[in-house]
């Protein structure tokens, strides 16, 4: 079944926000990987330290999501939540990358990705971000 989470953006305090929203809501972090466990540190410290992706759980579910931006990306209130769409099948999400991309602009073309995954970044005509992932089994 398709699933939205909010997907929060930090530029290098992250960690900070995981932690704080972690005692918040009383929920636990369940993957925290950062740029240099990707291979995607780009031969720069700063940004290899940074989380490229962590998960934030409550009672068995899911509820927020939390990346540090690259060190050379401007982050300004408005632009530091997307929203994070899980398809439940690649046609699906082709078809939903397809028309969201339509007037909008991409920030990371659909592709394979190092998880396992199917996915993109988009930003659509009316200036909502969204992450589309398909998980393949």
């Amino acid at each position: 079944m398709p699933i939205t989470i909010p997907y929060l953006q930090f530029n290098g305090n992250a960690k900070e926000a995981l932690d704080f929203y972690g005692d918040a809501f009383g929920a636990t972090p369940t993957m925290v990987q950062t740029y240099n466990e990707m291979g995607d540190s780009r031969e720069d410290e700063a940004l290899g330290n940074r989380i490229v992706h962590a998960r934030l759980e409550k009672d068995g579910v899911e509820i927020l999501y939390f990346s540090d931006s690259y060190v050379d990306e401007s982050l300004v209130p408005g632009n530091m939540l997307s929203i994070a769409f899980m398809f439940a099948d690649e046609a699906s999400l082709k078809s939903t990358y397809d028309i969201l991309k339509d007037g909008g602009q991409v920030g990371i073309e659909l592709q394979e990705m190092p998880w396992g995954g199917v996915y993109a970044k988009v930003t659509d005509k009316l200036g909502i971000e969204w992450q589309l992932n398909w998980q393949k089994a």
